[in-house]
């Protein structure tokens, strides 16, 4: 029998997601508690003070607008979520906020974990949420250390690993975390945390090789590493310097938000990576909507092109057992391209078309959504897994293998 070999780089990837997603989980969990406004978004202007907070007890009012975190100046939302990362329990923060014409300098301090903040039904929203996710990461090692050897099962593994990990905006405390530990470990976090903005170029990747190559090895390689030089840099830069140097990441935002692709992606996505697309040569606003603006359009080619190229397979394959399994597979990216355009309605249907959104895209049905995602990463973890049987099975019916009875 034929041992497999796990290559030792998979064991260190292995061992940085997994590492990630408990210093995630933990860090929302145990990290500062919020410190209790809504703004009025994407400007710095307070909506709404929530009571026995830390803002109200330090004495913000709605329509205040706040200008400086630490000495760092705000210029739009960003800027807020990079202060928040570097917020720790217990430690003051000073604040400047302008009311009216006056400038005042306040000071307040987060003395809860989030946690303790939470009500049930946000608890147990957490709970669940964090459970699916580590269902995730359990099935990414599953895969990738089930069939080492695959390239098409170390693709499926790293998604669901990046799935697993995946943060919009870091959370409260993360990056004064992050400051805590070792470089070699603080840079892999940010990394494995940050990769869900490749999600699309490893999707691709998947399909163009499972379950048999579509595209020639040199346009596997072009398509793939093209996207990864372009964001890769910036992301990497980025992301290092949200940790060790956040002031680097100080943008004009009004002129960044102008832009149509971040309004487009915003409505989208719900979440707009700018900090970790933040880092360039020569900054101008321009070429950070430009590099946005890029990142969306192969976000968007590249997902249906991985699903042309899945359904491409399914009209080739002739055995019976391999066709179940690639329509299996197809089932689920057609349903995770439901979920998608369901999600995208629901958060856009108001200011969209102008009215509450019906029932089947309220808050509500998207719990059932939640429930169903989980068969788009079982459906991929068993059409990975069966590969191997499908091909055994064959052998052993092929007239050529018979030997003598």
């Amino acid at each position: 029998m034929q041992t497999r070999h796990t290559p030792w780089w998979m064991c260190v990837i292995a061992a940085v997601y997994t590492v990630t997603f408990f210093f995630n989980a933990r860090q929302e969990l145990w990290g500062p508690a919020n410190t209790g406004w809504t703004p009025a978004w994407p400007t710095l202007k307070v909506a709404e003070v929530l009571p026995n907070r830390p803002m109200e007890n330090a004495g913000v009012r709605m329509g205040d607008v706040l200008e400086e975190v630490n000495g760092q100046p705000l210029h739009g939302m960003p800027d807020w979520f990079v202060a928040r990362a570097h917020f720790e329990l217990d430690r003051q923060v000073d604040l400047q906020i302008l009311r009216g014409q006056q400038q005042i300098a306040l000071q307040f301090a987060i003395t809860e974990p989030s946690w303790r903040t939470w009500n049930r039904v946000h608890f147990l929203g957490e709970v669940a949420f964090y459970l699916v996710r580590f269902l995730l990461l359990i099935l990414a090692m599953l895969v990738g250390f089930s069939h080492p050897d695959q390239l098409g099962a170390r693709l499926a593994a790293l998604m669901l690993a990046v799935a697993a990990v995946a943060e919009g905006y870091p959370s409260s405390g993360w990056a004064a975390a992050l400051r805590h530990l070792p470089a070699v470990l603080a840079i892999p976090i940010c990394m494995a945390t940050t990769s869900c903005l490749l999600a699309a170029v490893i999707w691709l990747a998947f399909f163009a090789s499972f379950p048999r190559p579509q595209l020639s090895l040199r346009w596997r390689w072009v398509l793939t590493l093209v996207p990864l030089l372009i964001f890769g840099i910036p992301m990497v830069a980025s992301a290092i310097a949200l940790v060790y140097a956040p002031s680097v990441l100080a943008r004009p935002w009004p002129l960044v938000f102008s832009a149509v692709p971040v309004r487009v992606i915003q409505d989208i996505a719900g979440v707009t990576p700018l900090l970790f697309f933040n880092v360039l040569p020569r900054y101008r606003p321009s070429a950070q909507a430009a590099l946005l603006e890029l990142w969306l359009a192969v976000s968007i080619l590249y997902f249906p092109a991985g699903f042309a190229m899945l359904a491409a397979s399914y009209r080739r394959v002739d055995d019976s057992q391999e066709r179940r399994r690639v329509g299996a597979l197809c089932l689920a990216v057609i349903i995770f391209g439901i979920m998608v355009v369901h999600n995208v309605l629901t958060r856009n249907w108001t200011p969209w078309f102008g009215s509450a959104p019906p029932w089947l895209f309220s808050e509500t049905a998207s719990v059932g959504e939640d429930i169903l995602f989980l068969f788009v990463p079982l459906m991929l973890a068993y059409a990975v897994l069966t590969e191997g049987r499908c091909g055994a099975d064959r052998q052993v019916q092929s007239p050529a293998t018979k030997g003598p009875m």
